[in-house]
């Protein structure tokens, strides 16, 4: 992970708004910062930051579905075709007496472009 400055530039109108710009060296921030002072943008305006990167780790969790025994055969789609392998894993799911069996594993599809309930594109608003 290397050291990187972040040069921030808030907005005239709205100081939550405005430009970031990552530079490799703090003598390419001071750069940076001095063009724009050169340029007219107001000192107060302008923000540096030491930055380090940090590692992203992404974890999956499993949804479950609390179903009755009718409703996860519903669910199952070989329990509609039929055939040797679906009557096997019927005979396995009846023989074991544990209520645990009626739970059922479902891996929920995430919608594109949405997390936490909030799409994506909503998250930035223009400037």
């Amino acid at each position: 992970m290397s050291s990187k400055v972040i040069v921030v530039v808030a907005d005239l109108d709205n100081a939550a708004h405005g430009e970031i710009n990552v530079m490799e060296s703090q003598e390419d921030a001071a750069q940076l910062v001095e063009t724009l002072i050169e340029s007219g943008y107001d000192e107060t305006r302008i923000r540096a930051f030491a930055a380090d990167e940090f590692q992203i780790s992404v974890y999956r969790r499993p949804v479950v579905a609390l179903t009755t025994a009718d409703e996860a055969d519903a669910a199952k789609p070989e329990a509609a075709g039929g055939g040797k392998e679906a009557d096997q894993k019927e005979d396995a799911r009846v023989a074991s007496a544990e209520p645990a069996a009626s739970l059922l594993t479902v891996e929920a599809a995430p919608e594109p472009f949405m997390r936490n309930g909030v799409r994506f594109s909503t998250q930035f608003m223009a400037a």
